[in-house]
């Protein structure tokens, strides 16, 4: 009897096992990659990761975070071995070739479940009529951050143009302070910086009939521009990228950056003192008498399984999760102001759950907020200054992303800033290597 019982005890642990086993192998496992690597940022995703296994208990999510530069070396080989996230950060110049080359799966099932009228105006990027990435977040990279007590010292209003930037960069600059800083880095950051120096010169990548237009006056004036501010700013600026922007700032002895709202958010959090002492304004005015910044969608999108995504459905589903209703407003508020959310049902929420942060100085989230007069690398082309206003062309770029990927705009800067470089000859440079893609594209 004992062996019979022993014998069925065997029986049913075995059972068991293969029930587990079989529960185990049905279960979805979604891979998710992101560059939001903050700890506040790590800390939201993996409370709404936990929150979501619990209200589904048949997926279960992988995240891996990792830096901007390194999110672009772990995608483009992912997509070589076949071995591609099934959620993972899309930048706006990935977004038309890996569109057309079938990377990526349609979302417009996503996006009509989440309602489209929501979205505010220019945060969705569609190709050919078709939803391929969906924003968690609008970035604002160009907020004119300044120290107040420094400008106060030396008797100086804050720039309001090149000019006085210039000026007043040089007036702060002595020993170990710098009155200036911009990142010179082989790295897309730089060709961030460069763009919105170009555009603000009244220059741009490309005409409206996506001709390259990359060697204009305007190029040329922004990287005399930046050739003559790197007098001002720290020796390191050859290898700055996102986070020196930053950390350069936080240490006191840079007067004046050009950056993203993220900037308050880490100075009030870690560097109190210094936040205590900085303004926020608007950027100053380039040669075009307007100041133009960079603002772009950062979206998610969805490897198809030609990349070698595994479990579409669940990334589909966790996706939708992720950057609507309470968790788009928390995730916002992770690095408020820098995060602009793009749902017009969110924005509200999180200004007002953002009334007690940065110690109430409202005035910096108005500005962070603010996405007027603006471009990114998909709206660029033809845009033009016209009464004091940027005035896109309606033209959407599919060319740019292969440009940017390449770091022909950052080589540029670097060729100019670094190697010292005529800015004229360095234009000329660029505009033949960006024709080269180009013409190659379209071949293909």
């Amino acid at each position: 009897m004992r062996i019979g019982m022993r014998i069925r005890s065997i029986a049913a642990g075995a059972l068991l096992a293969g029930l587990m086993s079989g529960t185990a192998s049905a279960q979805q496992v979604v891979r998710f990659l992101h560059n939001e690597t903050d700890p506040p940022s790590i800390a939201f995703f993996n409370n709404a990761i936990k929150a979501f296994e619990a209200e589904n208990p048949g997926v279960k999510i992988e995240m891996e975070a990792i830096s901007t530069d390194g999110r672009l070396q772990k995608v483009m080989s992912s997509i070589t071995t076949k071995t591609m996230p099934d959620l993972f950060k899309l930048l706006p110049e990935e977004r038309f070739e890996f569109a057309r080359k079938g990377y990526l799966v349609e979302l417009d099932d996503v996006l009509k479940s989440i309602g489209e009228q929501d979205y505010v105006p220019g945060a969705l990027v569609k190709v050919s009529g078709k939803t391929y990435d969906l924003p968690y977040t609008l970035g604002n990279f160009s907020v004119f951050w300044n120290r107040a007590d420094l400008l106060k010292a030396k008797g100086l209003e804050t720039p309001k143009n090149w000019d006085e930037l210039k000026s007043a960069a040089a007036a702060l600059t002595a020993g170990d302070q710098f009155g200036f800083v911009f990142p010179a880095g082989k790295n897309r950051m730089t060709s961030v910086y460069l763009s919105q120096m170009i555009w603000a010169a009244g220059g741009t990548y490309f005409d409206k009939d996506l001709n390259v237009t990359f060697n204009n006056p305007g190029t040329v004036k922004a990287l005399q521009f930046l050739k003559d501010m790197a007098k001002f700013s720290p020796p390191g600026i050859s290898s700055y990228s996102y986070s020196e922007m930053i950390n350069s700032y936080l240490t006191g002895k840079i007067g004046l950056d050009i950056y993203a709202p993220r900037l308050a958010a880490n100075a009030f959090s870690n560097a109190p003192d210094v936040f205590a002492k900085t303004n926020g304004a608007p950027v100053p005015a380039g040669p075009s008498g307007v100041g133009v910044k960079f603002v772009n969608s950062n979206s998610f999108a969805v490897a198809s399984a030609a990349v070698g995504a595994k479990n579409i459905e669940g990334a589909k589903k966790f996706l939708q999760y992720l950057i609507t209703g309470d968790r788009l407003r928390d995730f916002s508020m992770t690095a408020y102001p820098h995060l602009v959310p793009p749902l017009k049902s969110v924005q509200d929420k999180v200004v007002e759950a953002g009334a007690k942060e940065l110690g109430g100085r409202q005035e910096l989230a108005r500005l962070a907020f603010d996405t007027s007069n603006s471009l990114d690398f998909d709206s660029e082309a033809g845009a033009v200054v016209k009464d004091g206003k940027v005035v896109k062309s309606g033209v959407i770029n599919p060319y740019i992303g292969s440009i940017v990927a390449r770091g022909i705009p950052a080589a540029v800067v670097q060729r100019v800033v670094l190697e010292g470089e005529d800015p004229a000859k360095a234009a000329a440079w660029g505009h033949d290597q960006m024709k080269r893609v180009v013409d190659e594209l379209k071949k293909n």
